[in-house]
């Protein structure tokens, strides 16, 4: 039976913000302060009907003469600047969204990739007081009308969205007084996925496209992922729809010939998994696996909870590089990063932080 609805498969690039206090943020609402950068959208049946934008998440109105401005502007939203205006960049080239001359100076695209936040600031103010010289930028609240004008009647599909896209859609919906449909069904395909491809050690979703396809595809683009999540959803419904089988003729031997011919094969044909997966050496477990007598099992639970670390840079292995790295996927405290490796495993921390980060000595400080 198939259980992938029929809709929209939905994704979200945005800020990377920073702490809230829990008198700004609604009750409920974890991802309220998040400010979105693309969107992607894709009818997972028929990827030729898409919907994609580029979303400048800066008022008209806000003044902004420097990249002071642009950087204090962000923290008053309770973005954090730096890490927020590297990976709107990122977005923007890898997207295709920015041309040489759309620059203060002209360049190509990766070289000014490549630059300072500070510097890169500078552009997005130039952009910003003169709309016409960059990207083909949308307001948040024109890029949630377009999204739910497109979703309009179907279901929606985003990976990990019960978590992260519908908590941020929500968010812009409150800010910007376009509430989304009350109709509109929202499904998490991490939950789905889960169910309906059992097996996988790592369900993220360019970790489940690489085993599964062999390839990789232009991962944290929301219109790519959007197109990417919509291959998997299509992956899933051809494994769970059953083949037709032509009835089986009894073999007709023609008299007279040396040679006897069969309708049908002479022996049941066993279908074969051409499907190579990737064998990984066996590790040793990250935790001997003592077994606690019960008087200690609380005293040992106190012990463990004193010693995680406080912080994400109090992690051993966890420098500059790997800060970047998470931050570019919303993952700001401990408990984030905990969050992930209990829904992932610890080969989650592997395949997200820089190459050359010892992501067994991360796992053991928070495990």
């Amino acid at each position: 039976m198939n259980q992938i609805p029929d809709g929209i498969c939905v994704d979200l690039e945005t800020t990377i913000a920073g702490k809230i206090p829990d008198d700004v943020r609604p009750k409920g609402q974890k991802r309220y302060e998040t400010r979105i950068l693309e969107v992607g959208a894709v009818l997972w049946r028929d990827t030729t009907q898409t919907f994609g934008c580029v979303v400048n998440p800066i008022p008209s109105e806000t003044t902004l003469q420097s990249s002071q401005d642009l950087f204090q502007w962000l923290r008053s939203i309770y973005q954090k600047p730096e890490v927020t205006i590297n990976f709107w960049s990122r977005v923007l080239v890898h997207r295709d969204s920015l041309t040489p001359d759309m620059f203060r100076r002209k360049e190509e695209p990766l070289v000014w990739l490549g630059r300072t936040a500070q510097n890169k600031a500078l552009d997005f103010v130039h952009w910003h007081n003169h709309p016409s010289d960059g990207p083909d930028f949308v307001t948040e609240s024109q890029a949630l009308k377009g999204l739910i004008a497109f979703g309009a009647g179907r279901a929606w599909l985003a990976h990990n969205g019960k978590s992260f896209d519908y908590k941020v859609l929500e968010g812009c919906a409150q800010r910007t007084g376009f509430p989304i449909p009350a109709l509109v069904k929202q499904y998490d395909t991490l939950h789905l996925f889960r169910k309906l491809l059992p097996g996988h050690k790592s369900y993220s979703q360019p970790r489940l496209y690489s085993a599964l396809f062999g390839q990789t595809y232009n991962a944290h683009v929301a219109i790519d992922d959007a197109k990417a999540l919509a291959q998997l959803c299509r992956h899933v419904v051809l494994a769970e729809t059953p083949t037709t089988k032509a009835p089986t003729k009894a073999p007709t031997v023609l008299l007279g010939q040396a040679r006897t011919h069969f309708s049908s094969p002479p022996f049941p044909c066993v279908p074969m998994d051409l499907t190579f997966q990737v064998r990984r050496p066996t590790s040793t477990p990250l935790i001997p696996s003592t077994t606690l007598t019960p008087p200690l099992i609380g005293h040992a639970q106190a012990r463990l909870a004193r010693s995680l670390p406080k912080t994400l840079r109090q992690i051993k292995g966890i420098g500059p590089k790997s800060m970047a790295a998470l931050a570019a996927l919303s993952i700001t405290t401990v408990a984030d990063l905990k969050e992930q490796v209990d829904l992932h495993g610890a080969e989650w921390i592997r395949d997200n932080l820089p190459f050359g980060v010892n992501w067994r000595v991360v796992s053991r400080t928070i495990i």
